[in-house]
């Protein structure tokens, strides 16, 4: 009794780590046994990805149908996307500079089977349009289509918010749905231990750290240039110089999604712990309701540094020379891409075949990084939270909304 208490006053970033750390050590133990623990991971991941839908429907409805002003709605809408355009082609530049420095493909030559592998089909933009309305709300919600959602959900929260007096007793239902979705979701957090122990031991158990060693530059020029990323761009530049608070408290208070993230690799299923957090650090509720869903599935920065560390790796194993013309275009490529990219595990791949295509490069290099993807995933996905928030600190900052005791200099 007297343990349970104990694990009861704990944090939950340290119970995360303290499942992380047993989850390695059950997996070097056990080996291919370790599956046995995988089912726990899936029942996380599956709770988490139960709440996401309708907590995300929620959330944006109330908070655009609480905005009270359609210009401010518009605006935010506006300095989101840019945020995340500019975030994103730095973080692909940022892959690109540290993936050529390090030569991460050198050393061996692959002779590819064609000349260069067709690619996937590329979505055109239109197709893109088409895609975000919804046939049916009923079925998005079904089948966790966030972008139809989020589409939904902003046209349905703008009607409400034209509507006026009349529509109050509707929203205040919703408002009454995104509190009792929170209680959902801090139900399930106190689960999140058990559940990154059961991913853990199954991931080191299956493949071993031997995995890490094949591919080690690409792994470390990933995980490097995440971390440049995060601490200087995103924490440094984004949040202290325009947001004007403390790194070092965004970084804090960011630190159980980070965890989270990194050992269940979906942007979407840490939505509650980025939201919860976000709103923590100062950002009033109507901004962190909008921007953190709508990050989650269209703003991948770290994707996106995946992407060019994955285009030179599979360049340079294969021996083709790529042009500045060429990686710049991979720039814009892998934004679009990126954006484009749902948040869930294993995505990144799939958008790889575009960005590959673009660049005239043989398909193969997918198949090669498929082996490590979960490895890469669990690098690339914190930059994609963190710049979920780190955006929604800019925006509020922007419109004047973040509370005074978070601003750089201050204490809360």
């Amino acid at each position: 009794m007297e343990l349970f208490k104990k694990w009861n006053k704990i944090g939950l970033f340290t119970k995360i780590m303290i499942g992380f750390a047993l989850g390695i050590a059950a997996g070097l133990i056990l080996r291919e046994r370790a599956s046995m623990f995988a089912f726990l991971g899936t029942i996380l991941t599956r709770l988490l990805t139960m709440v996401v839908a309708p907590l995300v429907m929620c959330v944006i409805i109330v908070a655009v149908a609480d905005m009270g002003d359609g210009k401010r709605l518009g605006r935010i809408g506006v300095k989101t996307v840019a945020t995340f355009l500019i975030t994103t082609l730095i973080a692909i530049f940022l892959g690109l500079v540290i993936a050529n420095l390090m030569n991460i493909g050198s050393g061996v030559t692959i002779e590819p089977s064609a000349p260069a592998a067709e690619a996937a089909e590329a979505v055109t933009i239109t197709d893109t349009i088409v895609n975000l309305v919804p046939k049916n709300i009923f079925g998005a919600l079904s089948g966790n289509e966030l972008l139809q959602i989020i589409f939904f959900s902003v046209l349905f929260g703008f009607a409400l918010l034209k509507i006026g007096k009349k529509a109050e007793p509707l929203l205040n239902l919703f408002k009454l749905g995104q509190e009792a979705m929170q209680k959902v979701t801090s139900i399930i957090l106190e689960y999140t231990p058990i559940g990154v122990f059961g991913l853990m031991a199954n991931v080191i158990g299956s493949n071993g750290l031997d995995i890490l060693i094949p591919y080690s530059k690409a792994i470390i020029a990933l995980y490097l240039t995440s971390f440049i990323y995060l601490v200087v761009v995103q924490s440094g530049i984004v949040v202290g110089l325009f947001g004007k608070m403390s790194p070092k408290k965004f970084l804090t208070h960011m630190k159980e999604p980070m965890a989270f993230v990194f050992a269940s690799c979906s942007s979407v299923a840490t939505i509650p712990l980025t939201l919860k957090s976000t709103k923590d650090m100062g950002v009033d509720d109507e901004t962190a309701n909008f921007v953190i869903p709508l990050g989650a599935v269209i703003n991948m920065n770290g994707t996106a540094i995946y992407q060019a560390v994955a285009v030179v790796f599979t360049a340079q194993i294969f021996g083709i020379d790529l042009s500045i013309s060429q990686q710049i275009m991979v720039m814009f490529t892998a934004t679009l891409a990126a954006i484009g990219t749902a948040g869930i595990p294993g995505s990144g791949l799939v958008m790889l075949t575009i960005v590959l295509g673009a660049a005239n490069l043989p398909m193969e290099g997918v198949a090669l990084l498929a082996g490590i993807d979960r490895i890469l995933n669990m690098g690339r996905v914190v930059p994609n939270i963190v710049g979920d928030a780190a955006a929604a600190v800019v925006v509020a900052r922007s419109e004047g909304t973040l509370k005074e005791e978070t601003i750089l200099g201050k204490t809360a």
